[in-house]
Protein backbone atom coordinates (compact mmCIF):
# COMPACT_ATOMS: atom_id res chain seq x y z
CA UNK A 1 0.00 0.00 0.00
CA UNK A 2 2.81 2.60 1.09
CA UNK A 3 4.72 1.75 -2.45
CA UNK A 4 1.30 2.08 -4.16
CA UNK A 5 1.00 5.86 -2.27
CA UNK A 6 4.85 6.63 -3.30
CA UNK A 7 3.68 5.89 -6.97
CA UNK A 8 0.91 7.90 -6.89
CA UNK A 9 2.64 10.86 -5.63
CA UNK A 10 5.38 10.80 -7.89
CA UNK A 11 3.10 10.73 -10.47
CA UNK A 12 1.41 13.45 -9.71
CA UNK A 13 4.84 15.15 -9.03
CA UNK A 14 5.50 14.33 -12.91
CA UNK A 15 2.30 15.52 -14.02
CA UNK A 16 2.42 18.85 -12.49
CA UNK A 17 5.84 19.60 -13.39
CA UNK A 18 4.81 18.35 -17.07
CA UNK A 19 2.24 20.41 -17.32
CA UNK A 20 4.32 23.60 -15.64
CA UNK A 21 6.97 22.79 -19.00
CA UNK A 22 3.81 23.21 -21.19
CA UNK A 23 2.73 26.48 -20.32
CA UNK A 24 3.93 28.80 -22.91
CA UNK A 25 2.31 31.66 -23.55
CA UNK A 26 1.04 34.42 -20.88
CA UNK A 27 -1.91 37.29 -20.86
CA UNK A 28 -1.19 40.19 -18.77
CA UNK A 29 -3.66 43.18 -18.26
CA UNK A 30 -2.22 46.42 -16.62
CA UNK A 31 -3.71 49.71 -14.99
CA UNK A 32 -1.11 52.50 -15.52
CA UNK A 33 -1.06 56.19 -15.07
CA UNK A 34 1.28 59.12 -15.86
CA UNK A 35 2.17 60.99 -12.63
CA UNK A 36 4.25 63.68 -14.88
CA UNK A 37 1.53 64.77 -16.77
CA UNK A 38 -0.82 64.29 -13.71
CA UNK A 39 -1.39 68.34 -13.65
CA UNK A 40 -3.19 67.97 -17.32
CA UNK A 41 -6.42 66.21 -16.09
CA UNK A 42 -7.21 62.95 -14.83
CA UNK A 43 -5.08 60.16 -16.06
CA UNK A 44 -5.25 56.36 -16.43
CA UNK A 45 -4.67 53.78 -18.90
CA UNK A 46 -4.92 50.16 -19.93
CA UNK A 47 -2.03 47.59 -21.48
CA UNK A 48 -3.22 44.69 -22.28
CA UNK A 49 0.59 41.61 -23.66
CA UNK A 50 0.49 38.54 -24.55
CA UNK A 51 3.91 36.54 -24.61
CA UNK A 52 5.41 33.63 -25.58
CA UNK A 53 8.26 31.27 -23.97
CA UNK A 54 10.93 30.97 -26.18
CA UNK A 55 13.74 29.85 -23.13
CA UNK A 56 13.60 29.18 -20.03
CA UNK A 57 16.19 28.33 -17.00
CA UNK A 58 16.65 28.50 -13.35
CA UNK A 59 17.26 31.76 -13.51
CA UNK A 60 16.06 33.51 -16.74
CA UNK A 61 13.43 33.06 -18.95
CA UNK A 62 13.33 34.29 -22.43
CA UNK A 63 9.49 35.63 -24.33
CA UNK A 64 8.13 37.38 -27.27
CA UNK A 65 5.01 38.90 -27.66
CA UNK A 66 2.45 42.01 -28.62
CA UNK A 67 0.83 44.56 -26.61
CA UNK A 68 -1.58 47.24 -26.87
CA UNK A 69 -1.90 50.27 -24.67
CA UNK A 70 -4.66 52.75 -24.03
CA UNK A 71 -3.84 55.98 -22.45
CA UNK A 72 -5.97 58.44 -21.54
CA UNK A 73 -6.02 61.98 -19.78
CA UNK A 74 -9.58 64.32 -19.26
CA UNK A 75 -8.39 67.70 -19.72
CA UNK A 76 -11.63 69.23 -17.91
CA UNK A 77 -9.29 69.01 -14.74
CA UNK A 78 -6.60 70.68 -16.15
CA UNK A 79 -4.65 73.09 -13.36
CA UNK A 80 -3.10 74.83 -15.65
CA UNK A 81 -6.55 76.54 -17.26
CA UNK A 82 -10.68 76.49 -17.50
CA UNK A 83 -10.45 77.07 -20.59
CA UNK A 84 -10.16 73.52 -21.84
CA UNK A 85 -13.19 70.96 -22.14
CA UNK A 86 -11.46 68.21 -24.29
CA UNK A 87 -9.25 64.84 -23.95
CA UNK A 88 -6.04 63.74 -25.16
CA UNK A 89 -5.35 59.90 -25.47
CA UNK A 90 -2.91 57.35 -27.22
CA UNK A 91 -2.96 54.24 -28.80
CA UNK A 92 -0.15 51.81 -29.10
CA UNK A 93 0.63 48.79 -30.78
CA UNK A 94 4.23 47.02 -30.17
CA UNK A 95 5.98 44.39 -30.42
CA UNK A 96 8.70 43.20 -27.62
CA UNK A 97 11.08 40.73 -25.76
CA UNK A 98 10.87 39.93 -22.07
CA UNK A 99 13.83 39.76 -20.20
CA UNK A 100 12.99 37.97 -16.44
CA UNK A 101 15.69 37.33 -14.35
CA UNK A 102 15.06 34.90 -11.19
CA UNK A 103 17.51 36.19 -8.37
CA UNK A 104 16.24 33.15 -5.69
CA UNK A 105 16.25 29.67 -5.71
CA UNK A 106 12.24 29.56 -5.82
CA UNK A 107 11.22 31.19 -9.02
CA UNK A 108 8.54 33.45 -7.41
CA UNK A 109 10.38 36.79 -7.17
CA UNK A 110 11.64 38.74 -10.31
CA UNK A 111 12.66 41.32 -12.25
CA UNK A 112 11.93 41.75 -15.68
CA UNK A 113 13.12 44.10 -19.23
CA UNK A 114 11.17 44.23 -22.09
CA UNK A 115 12.47 46.55 -24.86
CA UNK A 116 9.82 47.76 -27.21
CA UNK A 117 8.62 49.34 -30.66
CA UNK A 118 5.89 49.90 -32.54
CA UNK A 119 3.11 52.58 -33.46
CA UNK A 120 1.04 55.51 -31.32
CA UNK A 121 -1.17 57.48 -32.56
CA UNK A 122 -2.02 60.65 -29.95
CA UNK A 123 -5.10 62.21 -30.29
CA UNK A 124 -6.26 65.21 -28.89
CA UNK A 125 -9.80 66.97 -29.21
CA UNK A 126 -11.84 69.28 -27.59
CA UNK A 127 -13.09 73.00 -27.06
CA UNK A 128 -11.46 75.90 -26.33
CA UNK A 129 -13.88 78.72 -25.06
CA UNK A 130 -13.01 82.09 -23.01
CA UNK A 131 -15.95 83.86 -22.48
CA UNK A 132 -14.62 87.22 -21.39
CA UNK A 133 -13.14 87.40 -24.54
CA UNK A 134 -16.10 86.20 -26.55
CA UNK A 135 -13.43 83.11 -28.04
CA UNK A 136 -14.78 79.91 -28.69
CA UNK A 137 -13.44 77.47 -31.04
CA UNK A 138 -13.25 73.73 -31.43
CA UNK A 139 -9.63 71.75 -32.10
CA UNK A 140 -8.65 68.11 -33.11
CA UNK A 141 -5.57 67.26 -33.47
CA UNK A 142 -3.66 63.84 -34.14
CA UNK A 143 -0.08 62.33 -34.82
CA UNK A 144 1.28 59.38 -35.35
CA UNK A 145 4.67 58.15 -34.94
CA UNK A 146 6.86 55.36 -34.59
CA UNK A 147 7.57 54.45 -30.74
CA UNK A 148 10.36 52.42 -28.80
CA UNK A 149 11.24 51.84 -25.64
CA UNK A 150 11.49 49.98 -22.35
CA UNK A 151 9.05 48.19 -20.23
CA UNK A 152 10.44 47.35 -16.60
CA UNK A 153 8.87 45.22 -13.90
CA UNK A 154 8.95 43.48 -10.57
CA UNK A 155 6.49 40.60 -9.98
CA UNK A 156 6.14 38.22 -7.77
CA UNK A 157 4.26 34.31 -9.00
CA UNK A 158 1.54 32.57 -7.02
CA UNK A 159 1.73 29.73 -9.46
CA UNK A 160 0.39 30.36 -12.69
CA UNK A 161 -1.05 33.93 -11.38
CA UNK A 162 1.88 36.83 -11.34
CA UNK A 163 1.70 40.18 -9.94
CA UNK A 164 4.05 43.39 -11.27
CA UNK A 165 4.93 46.71 -10.41
CA UNK A 166 6.06 48.20 -13.89
CA UNK A 167 7.17 51.29 -15.42
CA UNK A 168 6.89 51.99 -19.17
CA UNK A 169 9.52 54.60 -20.15
CA UNK A 170 8.97 55.90 -23.92
CA UNK A 171 12.60 56.79 -25.41
CA UNK A 172 11.42 58.13 -28.54
CA UNK A 173 12.01 62.01 -27.95
CA UNK A 174 16.31 60.89 -28.12
CA UNK A 175 16.00 60.97 -31.77
CA UNK A 176 13.41 63.63 -32.06
CA UNK A 177 15.64 67.01 -32.16
CA UNK A 178 16.32 67.23 -28.54
CA UNK A 179 12.48 66.14 -26.89
CA UNK A 180 13.27 64.07 -24.22
CA UNK A 181 11.72 65.94 -21.88
CA UNK A 182 9.40 62.91 -19.88
CA UNK A 183 6.25 65.39 -19.52
CA UNK A 184 6.27 65.88 -23.46
CA UNK A 185 3.49 63.81 -25.08
CA UNK A 186 5.74 61.76 -27.76
CA UNK A 187 8.22 60.98 -24.40
CA UNK A 188 5.57 59.26 -21.82
CA UNK A 189 6.62 57.74 -18.53
CA UNK A 190 3.76 55.83 -17.15
CA UNK A 191 3.57 53.72 -13.41
CA UNK A 192 1.35 50.92 -13.12
CA UNK A 193 0.48 47.67 -11.80
CA UNK A 194 -1.13 44.22 -13.29
CA UNK A 195 -1.98 41.02 -13.49
CA UNK A 196 -0.71 38.27 -15.44
CA UNK A 197 -1.58 34.47 -15.85
CA UNK A 198 0.33 31.69 -17.76
CA UNK A 199 -1.55 29.08 -19.83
Amino acid sequence: MKNILYVLLLSCFMMNAQESNTRKWKLELGYTTDIINASFGEHYGLVFKVKRKLLESKKITLMAGAGYQNNFINENENMFTDHVDGYTRDLSVIGLFDFSFYPFNKRRFYMSVQPFLGYTNLKSKGDLYIDHLNVYEKYKHSYSYFNYGMINSLGYTFNRVTVTFDIWSSLKGITDSGRFRPGDFDSRLFFGMGVGYML
